[in-house]
C-alpha cells in the first residue's frame, strides 16, 4: 500500500459512521444516571442492542456485534488492504488461548470466542478438532505450540495468556511495517511502547520481581528491555523511563494503575484525533476502529459500575476520552 493512497469514498463513509459514535454528553448523561435500568434505555435509544433490548445479560453480546460491525464495515470499505489486521489480530489470539484453555480443561469455552478477527471462528475450532494449523495466519500455528509448553511446565492459564499477547504484537508489527504506512506503524508502534509501561507498573506494583515483566514485555518498541528492568529499583517508577517522548504520560503512574491505564487510552486518542482533519488519506478508518473499540471499553466501563454501585463521581474519573 503506497503512503499516499487515497481513499474518498471510503473517508465519506466513515464521517457519516462517525455520526453514531456516542459522544462526551452522551458518557455523562450514561454516567449520571440512577441505575443501570436507565443506562440500558439510553444505550437502546442510541442504537445499542438493535431490535432486541439491551439489558444486564445481552449487553456484552450487544458491544461485541457493534464492534464486530465496525470491523466488517471498514474492511468491506477497503477490502483489498491488509492494515486493518492490526485491529482483527489481537481477536484471533483472544479465541486461540480461549480453545486451548477449553481443550486443556475439558469445558466448552465457547461463549468466550468473539466474532471480528482474520480467521473465521469455524476455522479455528475446525483447526484445533483436526490438529491441523496450516490455514492459520502468521505465527498463529508456532504460538499455539509454544503456549501449550509453557503450559506444561507452568500448569498456569495466564502463561497462555502471555504467550497469545506477545505473539499477537508479533504479527501486529509484522502487518504494520507490510503496510508501508507509516500512521499505521506509529500507531502499533505507540500501542507496543504503552502496554510496555503498563506492564511495568503492573508488575512493580504487584512487588514481582523483574524477570516476571521480562515475560511480558513486547520487543520492537521504542523502550528498551534493560531501560525497564534499570527503573525498577528507583522509588520513583517514572525516572528511569525519562526521554522516550511519554515523560508526562509516565509522571501519572504515581497516580495508580487504573489512573495510568485511562491516562495511556486517552494518549492514543489525542493522537489519533488529527484523523478528524484528514479528508482523503486512510487515517480516518484507522481512527474510528480505534474510537469504537474506546466507546465499547467506556460503555463497559459505565454499566459496571452501575451494576456494582460504584459513585458517579468515580465513574467519571475512570471515563475515557470521547472521539466526537
Amino acid at each position: 500500500m503506497a503512503k499516499n493512497k487515497l481513499y474518498p469514498y471510503a473517508v465519506a463513509r466513515i464521517r457519516m459512521l462517525e455520526n453514531t459514535l456516542l459522544s462526551k454528553k452522551n458518557y455523562e448523561q450514561l454516567t449520571d444516571a440512577k441505575n443501570a435500568a436507565e443506562v440500558f434505555k439510553l444505550l437502546s435509544e442510541a442504537g445499542y442492542g438493535g431490535e432486541a433490548s439491551i439489558n444486564e445479560k445481552n449487553y456484552e453480546e450487544a458491544l461485541s456485534r457493534r464492534l464486530s460491525k465496525a470491523y466488517a464495515d471498514v474492511v468491506e470499505l477497503v477490502p483489498d488492504e491488509n492494515f486493518m489486521e492490526v485491529f482483527l489480530l489481537k481477536n484471533d489470539y483472544h479465541n486461540l488461548a480461549v480453545l486451548i484453555k477449553s481443550e486443556l480443561s475439558g469445558k466448552d469455552g465457547s461463549e468466550f470466542l468473539v466474532d471480528g478477527g482474520t480467521v473465521p471462528l469455524e476455522m479455528l475450532k475446525e483447526a484445533f478438532a483436526s490438529k491441523s494449523y496450516v490455514k492459520l495466519h502468521g505465527h498463529m500455528s508456532e504460538a499455539i505450540a509454544k503456549a501449550q509448553d509453557e503450559y506444561s511446565k507452568t500448569q498456569s492459564g495466564q502463561s497462555i495468556d502471555i504467550v497469545m499477547d506477545s505473539f499477537a504484537f508479533k504479527d501486529m508489527i509484522e502487518t504494520a511495517q507490510k503496510s508501508d504506512n507509516e500512521y499505521v506503524q506509529k500507531y502499533v508502534g505507540l500501542l507496543t511502547d504503552l502496554t510496555n509501561l503498563k506492564s511495568f507498573l503492573r508488575v512493580r506494583n504487584m512487588k514481582k520481581s523483574p524477570s516476571v515483566f521480562s515475560q511480558v514485555y513486547i520487543s520492537d518498541g521504542s523502550i528498551g528491555e534493560d531501560t525497564f528492568i534499570k527503573a525498577f529499583g528507583g522509588d520513583n517508577p517514572s525516572a528511569g523511563l525519562k526521554g522516550y517522548g511519554y515523560d508526562e504520560l509516565c509522571e501519572k503512574m504515581q497516580n495508580g494503575f487504573t489512573a495510568f491505564e485511562k491516562a495511556c487510552d486517552d494518549y492514543i486518542m489525542a493522537f489519533i484525533k488529527d484523523a478528524r482533519y484528514k479528508s482523503l488519506t486512510m487515517e480516518p478508518l484507522v481512527a474510528y476502529i480505534y474510537a469504537v473499540e474506546m466507546e465499547a471499553k467506556t460503555v463497559r466501563i459505565i454499566i459496571s459500575g452501575k451494576i456494582n454501585d460504584i459513585e458517579t463521581d468515580t465513574i467519571r474519573e475512570r471515563l475515557r476520552d470521547a472521539y466526537v
